[in-house]
């Protein structure tokens, strides 16, 4: 009897698997290596494409903005023209003094939800403001009456009668078992 015995199959065994662990690390390797290849000539792709799309937006862009430059003279506004345009461009100060006094003449639990500069989109003619809001009421005043309060405020307004010479109250809505009325003014 030997004292060592050597089994053959399960040395063959050994060597079989430690073989498959080697090629499977190598696949997945290669797989690795030829993925992140692919990912990346795939993203300077997609880069490409989207930088050619913007270089042809750009190309547009410039031939409109060569055509309209040589598309004649310069337009020269009549002086009816400036005459009409005038009042309106020369009151920022005007509309930014009428927009802070808004706070001081809005009642007690009144808020505005929109405010409209011409909302008819008309050149010309006499300013329009629209006044979009929601009044909280309290329930013994009933719920258009403080509406129609902030109405004769604003209308009764010394900044607000040197630019308009209309204020009305174009609608309102309280809803039954609501404190809340929604309010619309115009002011011409």
């Amino acid at each position: 009897m030997t004292q060592f015995q050597i089994n053959f199959r399960r040395e063959a065994f050994r060597r079989e698997r430690a073989e498959a662990r080697r090629r499977a690390v190598g696949i997945g390797v290669w797989l690795t290596y030829f993925g992140v290849l692919a990912v990346l000539i795939g993203l300077y792709g997609l880069n490409c494409a989207a930088l050619q799309t913007r270089t042809e937006q750009l190309e547009r862009q410039l031939a409109r903005q060569r055509s309209l430059r040589q598309g004649g003279t310069e337009w020269v506004a009549s002086a009816t023209d400036v005459a009409g345009v005038e009042p309106w461009v020369s009151d920022a100060g005007r509309w930014r003094d009428l927009l802070g006094a808004l706070p001081r003449l809005l009642p007690e639990g009144a808020r505005l939800t929109g405010i409209q500069f011409n909302p008819d989109g008309v050149t010309g003619g006499e300013r329009k403001l629209l006044l979009d809001g929601v009044l909280r009421t309290e329930p013994r005043l009933g719920g258009t009456a403080g509406v129609t309060d902030f109405v004769s405020t604003i209308a009764r307004d010394s900044l607000f009668a040197s630019q308009f010479h209309s204020v009305r109250l174009v609608s309102t809505r309280a809803r039954e078992g609501s404190r809340e009325a929604e309010f619309e003014v115009e002011c011409r």
